[in-house]
């Protein structure tokens, strides 16, 4: 019985360490460049503070040659598709807590939506 309530605990407090990492969001381009791209990562900075600003956080999404890009339809394009202002999802190649002092990372996919 003990055991079992030790496991359900470690359980819960491994899945709450890890509530605040993310993998896949939503965000407006702000830039294209040769191989990054600059989107608007405030909701994602600011969705577990609780006395945030309404200042804005640009992230820096590294993509490599491993990073898959796709159209809404899910066909592939290339980076030099994607302009500012669209609307895209992005997962990231390993979860993380984007925060005021992280924000650069590599994508594993890249998807246009609209």
């Amino acid at each position: 019985m003990k055991l079992r309530l030790l496991f359900t605990l470690i359980v819960l407090l491994l899945s709450v360490g890890c509530a605040r990492d993310v993998s896949v969001f939503e965000s407006a381009i702000y830039s294209v460049g040769d191989d990054k791209i600059t989107v608007d990562c405030s909701d994602e900075v600011n969705r577990n503070r609780k006395n945030h600003t309404d200042e804005g956080y640009p992230c820096e999404v590294r993509v490599t040659e491993d990073t898959s890009l796709k159209d809404s339809q899910g066909e592939t394009i290339q980076l030099d598709s994607l302009k500012t202002n669209d609307l895209i999802r992005i997962t990231l190649k390993k979860p993380l807590n984007i925060s005021k002092n992280n924000r650069s990372f590599e994508a594993k996919e890249i998807r246009l939506l609209e």
